[in-house]
C-alpha cells in the first residue's frame, strides 16, 4: 500500500490569503476533476524532460504544483512533489517509491527549508494564481528553496497563443472555464 501525501502546514497561513476566485475556480475544480485531469496528463513535456536530463544524477528536485506527479517517477533524481489539490497529490504519491515525498501544499508558501533543492519545477502553475503579487510570491518561494547556483524551470500559459489555438485572450488575466 502506498502512503498518501502529507499535509504541509499551510492551511492557517494561506487559506485566509487565498482569493475566493482561486478557491472556487481552481482548488474546487481540480479537486473535482482530479481523476479525469490525471488521465489526460501522462506524457512528460519534452523541454521539462530535457531540463531534468540536464541536471546531475541524483539531484534533489522540487516539483511545486506537481499535479498527478507525472515527473515524480522519472528515475534519475530524488523528486519532492507538492500540489494544492489533495486528490491530485494522492495520485502523485502513488507514483513515487518513497513515502512522504509528496505533500499537499500551496505554491505561495512552500514548506521546505531554504536552499534545500538542487532544482525546482513549476509547470503550468502560475496562471492559476489570480494576482500579480501571488505570482511573485510563488516565484520567490521557488528561488528560496533552491540552493545558490540551483536551477528553476517555470512554464505558464501565455496571453499570445499560436494560430489555431482554441483559446483567444484579450487581456492579461482571464478566467478560462474547464
Amino acid at each position: 500500500q502506498v502512503a498518501g501525501p502529507i499535509a504541509a502546514p499551510f492551511d492557517e497561513v494561506c487559506e485566509g490569503e487565498t482569493p475566493e476566485i482561486e478557491r472556487t475556480n481552481v482548488h474546487a475544480v481540480y479537486d473535482a476533476i482530479a481523476s479525469h485531469f490525471s488521465a489526460t496528463r501522462y506524457k512528460p513535456w519534452p523541454r521539462v524532460k530535457s531540463f531534468l536530463d540536464s541536471l546531475p544524477a541524483a539531484s534533489l528536485v522540487a516539483d511545486i504544483g506537481c499535479g498527478n506527479g507525472k515527473y515524480m517517477g522519472e528515475g534519475r533524481h530524488f523528486m519532492i512533489g507538492s500540489d494544492r489539490s489533495r486528490p491530485l497529490a494522492l495520485i502523485a504519491a502513488s507514483r513515487t517509491a518513497f513515502p512522504g515525498t509528496v505533500c499537499v501544499g500551496d505554491a505561495t508558501y512552500v514548506a521546505m527549508r531554504s536552499g534545500l533543492c538542487d532544482a525546482a519545477l513549476s509547470i503550468a502553475v502560475l496562471h492559476h494564481l489570480s494576482t500579480r503579487a501571488r505570482r511573485i510570491q510563488a516565484l520567490s518561494e521557488l528561488a528560496r528553496i533552491v540552493k545558490r547556483g540551483g536551477r528553476v524551470l517555470v512554464y505558464a500559459w501565455a496571453q499570445d497563443q499560436e494560430e489555431g489555438s482554441r483559446f483567444s485572450f484579450t487581456a492579461a488575466d482571464e478566467l478560462v472555464p474547464w
